[in-house]
């Protein structure tokens, strides 16, 4: 429908956004186990 077009977009830019942030926490993690270097620091 056209009552929440705006909505739902913002809703599937969002989901594109976790979608991105996911690949990158696993890219992070992969980097971690093959070099053994963390990127960041606790």
């Amino acid at each position: 429908s056209d009552e929440f077009g705006v909505a739902r977009h913002l809703v599937n830019l969002e989901v594109v956004n976790t979608y991105e942030g996911t690949h990158d926490i696993h890219a992070l993690i992969l980097g971690r186990v093959i070099t053994g270097i963390a990127a960041f620091s606790n």
